[in-house]
């Protein structure tokens, strides 16, 4: 049964996501999946250009890409299969520190439960399986190097590491959860006997990817203002969805609008939290590195200041910490194994979610009625749709939610352009530009639908007017140089595709700025 195991799983892996397969690029893929940089893996200098504390997971959307384009289903293809593989690495961690019948269970638990959607079927979400993967060969391999001393092993663990943090920034924590393992595992507690020399390289590695993150990507910046105080007290009941939904897989969603500010329960979490600490460090043992591997998995995810408060797929790693306490604390009995099919089941159900953006988005805003981000998803998904009048539905309820952010009216006159109701979108955009009268996207549309209506001296007007209030505006430089070019203003023209070059080096206009750049006699 052993030797079968893991073809099992990786075969129950493929089962319970089987319905994902020809799910479509969703949320931050466009941006993040296929970013133009990322459309050559032999091209790896673009790819380090790109995003360097990012490389190995980003070669491999370069890979997809080399595969089959924008077909999503190769990317659907790899991102299962490195989830399957991570399955069989937990069964043979968890196979480390528990008996063969629950590490088995334990991992099938794992592995099959819908919390893994997120960092599975979001294509963009892995890096977080892609990371886990490095996480659990290194963590494996120092078990086996703390018991029985051996240069393969600790080659092995060393590489892992190396690799991880070349996949996501936050895999630097791999280091410290592996002298957890020691310390808590085959130490029992005893700081003394832990082998230290040992250490070294890893502490080399950690300060070489912090250095390195500074020096090309610069010291992490907020993405949005937020207080230390509102923050911590918003991660403290992250926390407790988080553990919430892989006790009771109930309620998920491509959005879990948690406020970014303190409350009652953020600080009751991070009070729950820190007792559980507390308790799992003098109970030892397999508690305490349960504890750890919750804990600080999380807390490097929670570190930098999001706009997003919360998302399923940070958890990944995280979630076998509950599924190890469990499996080491519960007695053995066989009805347990009913646990994976059920989860399996519920896997199932999510990924039907990920079918489509509209019904994906439709139930962020089912649970988060009340949430400005799900509405604007789902205006998104339905404009992208063609869904013309639902589109402009929720982006109202969007507006009605946010009236100091104009993004929503702009969208509604898009869509009102695009079925060619150039009044309606003209009163639209006037609309938010009595609200924000500076909005770029606002000044560009206007000036867009000047163009169509053919006046082009007031399209003209209508873009440098935006560059008054957005001097780097690509769109505004790119239509600039391309009105200018038509008109025989040449000059102006060139300075204007300049512009949109720098303002905009990977845009999907790049190669007509350079083509016209080139007619003009002009090497850009």
């Amino acid at each position: 049964m052993k030797r079968w195991l893991p073809l099992l799983l990786v075969a129950a892996v493929a089962a319970a996501w089987a319905n994902s397969f020809h799910g479509p690029f969703t949320y931050d893929d466009r941006v993040e999946v296929l970013h133009p940089a990322l459309r050559d893996w032999r091209a790896p200098e673009a790819i380090l250009v790109y995003n360097p504390g990012r490389f190995v997971v980003l070669a491999t959307y370069a890979l997809n890409w080399a595969l089959g384009g924008v077909d999503p289903l190769g990317y659907h293809l790899l991102s299962v299969g490195i989830h399957a593989l991570n399955a069989v690495l937990a069964w043979r961690l968890l196979g480390r520190l528990l008996s063969p019948g629950r590490a088995a269970v334990g991992a099938a638990a794992w592995a099959l439960h819908p919390m893994c959607t997120e960092g599975v079927t979001y294509i963009s979400g892995r890096s977080d399986a892609l990371s886990a993967t490095f996480a659990l060969v290194a963590l494996a391999a120092w078990i086996d190097d703390s018991r029985a001393p051996a240069w393969r092993p600790r080659a092995v663990a060393m590489a892992a590491v190396a690799v991880g943090m070349a996949t996501k920034e936050t895999a630097f924590v791999t280091p410290f959860l592996m002298l957890a393992a020691e310390l808590l595992l085959v130490a029992g507690g005893r700081w003394r006997l832990v082998r230290w020399p040992r250490y070294a390289p890893l502490g080399a590695l950690v300060a070489a990817a912090g250095v390195g993150r500074v020096l090309f990507a610069g010291w992490p910046v907020p993405e949005v203002p937020r207080s230390l105080v509102d923050h911590l007290g918003s991660q403290g009941e992250v926390w407790l969805r988080y553990a919430g939904l892989w006790l009771l897989p109930w309620g998920q969603s491509i959005l879990q609008a948690v406020p970014g500010e303190a409350s009652g329960l953020g600080w009751a979490g991070l009070a729950a939290w820190s007792f559980a600490g507390v308790w799992a460090w003098r109970r030892g043992g397999l508690a305490a590195f349960a504890w750890v591997l919750w804990a600080l998995p999380l807390a490097v995810s929670s570190a930098p200041v999001l706009k997003e408060t919360m998302a399923e797929h940070r958890s990944y790693l995280s979630g076998l910490a509950v599924v190890l306490f469990v499996a080491g604390s519960l007695p053995a009995r066989r009805g347990f194994l009913v646990i994976p099919l059920l989860l399996a089941a519920l896997t199932v159900r999510r990924n039907s979610d990920w079918r489509d953006e509209v019904t994906l988005w439709r139930g962020a805003t089912d649970r988060w009625p009340a949430s400005r981000d799900a509405w604007q998803g789902y205006g998104d998904a339905l404009r992208l749709a063609r869904a013309w009048e639902p589109a402009e539905r929720a982006y109202r309820t969007t507006y009605a939610l946010d009236p100091e952010d104009v993004d929503p009216l702009v969208n509604i006159a898009i869509g009102r352009g695009v079925r060619g109701d150039l009044v309606g979108a003209r009163e639209v955009l006037v609309e938010a530009l009595r609200r924000q009268p500076g909005h770029c996207a606002a000044l560009n549309n206007l000036a867009r639908i000047d163009f169509v209506d053919g006046d082009i001296a007031a399209a003209a007007g209508g873009y440098e007017g935006t560059l008054r209030s957005c001097p780097n505006d690509a769109t505004a430089h790119f239509s600039l140089g391309v009105l200018y070019g038509d008109a025989g203003e040449h000059g102006r023209a060139i300075f204007h595709l300049r512009a949109y070059l720098a303002a905009d080096p990977w845009g999907a206009r790049v190669p007509t700025a350079q083509q016209r750049l080139r007619a003009s006699g002009v090497e850009d």
